[in-house]
């Protein structure tokens, strides 16, 4: 009975926490002006392309909408250098728009491409463009660009939202007996500044995340629970429409590979079943794949992408072919560390709005607090690891192999990133550079993490605090991001 109760009222406050996120997100998503999320005028144009058209952009459909390549000149949208005293140069008053600016564009120019400036996704994975095309068609259709635009944030934020029951859920099969993690992590996710922004405004980014999360959480129960028919489907499907959104999932690929490998090789009486089920899996996943890697091959020749540089959306001026193997390395991974790490928590807007320096000393020495915590409980309590069976029962938390497993998923997209930098520096002579957006699917790993470590270093009888000091911090820390950032950095 207590244990009932308990689920009821975790399951509360998860509820609550999703309707949190869905009102922060809308309040964020209304606090940047036009076209100020990354590449968010480019996501919008092909949702307009396909609502306006009724189909999805072929071969000969590269341009951006004129209403969109009009709206980006009035927007004076593009990487401004940072500075506290610096406007759009649309800002008229401390709070001016321009609306009648907008509501002047012609009809026409939604579909028309006279201008002719390339729309670098105009050929991309096409699923989250296709499931905002309906709203795009049926709220605010017959409303000026600032309306329909902001109904295609508050879808982004709808669709992003699940995230917090993801976190939740992952948390509830790692930590089957601390209560304080299942509620801690959720919070920390709901919160966080970076997803928070990212979720606000139009990209494919937030659903990709939760997608991303999602696989997390099935193949921790394939740990937990063995690989069965309903898993493997929920697997494909998940991998599937992930793919269809952002081809980047390739880099969980292996990480599936290795929870099913190691499934079959523990299963010894059972292994014909793991087998059946990786083969449902991958007939889910095969066939949108394939699809997609030969429209990709005949409208980007490329299986994955539109390659900017090949196309031309991207000149190379200076290239830097002297630049070394082992020098390139080093200073990727330092910018792991550095930038990435920076944008990882919190670096809003396209115009680059950073916090102060101290914020991110705080967060790196916290994050080395956690590290060493973690390092420090590995090697004290190394013989005392919780087992399998303890963790199937709910007696203990999850087991050394799980932990290796949310590591991994960590690592593999640094790797993968440094891979795909090293092959365009190496053909190009060119970098790729790196966001810390990029991490954002492994957020519910890398704040568990986070959390652990720093609550090793202290006396179990001080967890109840850390625990309640660790969520009003995130909650400030995104309260001051919108407050003290985010609206002085365009409005005041």
């Amino acid at each position: 009975m207590a244990e009932v109760m308990r689920d009821n009222r975790e399951r509360w406050f998860v509820g609550l926490l999703l309707a949190i996120m869905l009102v922060k997100g809308a309040l964020w998503s209304l606090a940047f002006p036009l076209w100020q999320g990354p590449d968010e005028d480019d996501h919008y144009a092909v949702i307009q392309f396909i609502g306006e058209n009724g189909r999805l952009p072929d071969e000969a459909d590269t341009w951006l909408p004129d209403e969109v390549a009009l709206s980006r000149e009035l927007a004076d949208v593009g990487r401004l250098d940072y500075n506290p005293e610096q406007r759009q140069g649309w800002s008229d008053q401390p709070v001016g728009l321009r609306e009648a600016e907008f509501d002047a564009l012609p009809l026409s120019s939604r579909t028309s491409t006279s201008i002719g400036i390339t729309g670098k996704l105009m050929h991309a994975t096409p699923l989250y463009y296709m499931l905002a095309a309906i709203p795009y068609r049926l709220v605010g259709y017959s409303q000026n660009l600032l309306v329909r635009m902001q109904v295609q944030r508050f879808f982004a934020v709808l669709v992003s939202s699940p995230i917090v029951i993801v976190a939740y859920l992952i948390a509830r099969l790692l930590f089957p007996n601390n209560a304080l993690m299942r509620l801690t992590i959720p919070t920390l996710v709901a919160f966080h500044p970076q997803l928070t922004q990212m979720t606000a405004v139009i990209s494919v980014d937030g659903l990709f995340f939760v997608l991303y999360s999602l696989l997390i959480y099935l193949c921790l129960r394939v740990l937990r629970d063995g690989l069965d028919l309903r898993t493997a489907v929920l697997i494909g499907l998940t991998f599937a429409a992930a793919f269809l959104i952002k081809p980047t999932i390739n880099g969980f690929a292996p990480l599936v590979a290795l929870v099913v490998v190691y499934d079959w090789w523990r299963r010894k009486g059972e292994r014909l079943r793991v087998v059946w089920a990786a083969l449902v899996m991958n007939v889910i996943i095969l066939p949108p794949a394939a699809w997609w890697m030969a429209r990709s091959w005949r409208i980007n020749h490329d299986l994955f992408y539109f390659n900017p540089v090949v196309e031309g959306h991207r000149i190379i001026q200076n290239p830097f072919y002297d630049y070394q193997f082992l020098p390139h390395m080093l200073d990727f991974y330092q910018s792991v560390w550095g930038g990435l790490f920076v944008t990882w928590w919190a670096h809003f807007g396209w115009v680059d709005t950073p916090l102060l320096p101290w914020v991110y000393t705080l967060l790196r020495g916290l994050t080395a607090l956690a590290i060493a915590g973690l390092l420090w409980k590995l090697g004290r309590d190394w013989r005392k690891r919780p087992s399998f069976p303890q963790w199937r029962q709910g007696q203990r938390m999850a087991p050394l192999a799980v932990w290796l497993f949310l590591a991994l998923t960590l690592l593999v997209p640094i790797v993968l990133l440094q891979g795909y930098d090293l092959t365009f520096w190496w053909e190009y002579g060119n970098g790729r550079g790196l966001q810390g957006r990029y991490w954002l699917g492994t957020v519910v790993p890398m704040l568990t993490f986070f959390v652990l470590g720093l609550l090793f270093l202290l006396p179990k009888r001080w967890h109840p605090a850390a625990h309640w000091l660790l969520r009003l911090g995130m909650v400030l820390f995104n309260f001051v991001s919108l407050l003290g950032y985010i609206l002085p950095r365009y409005y005041l």
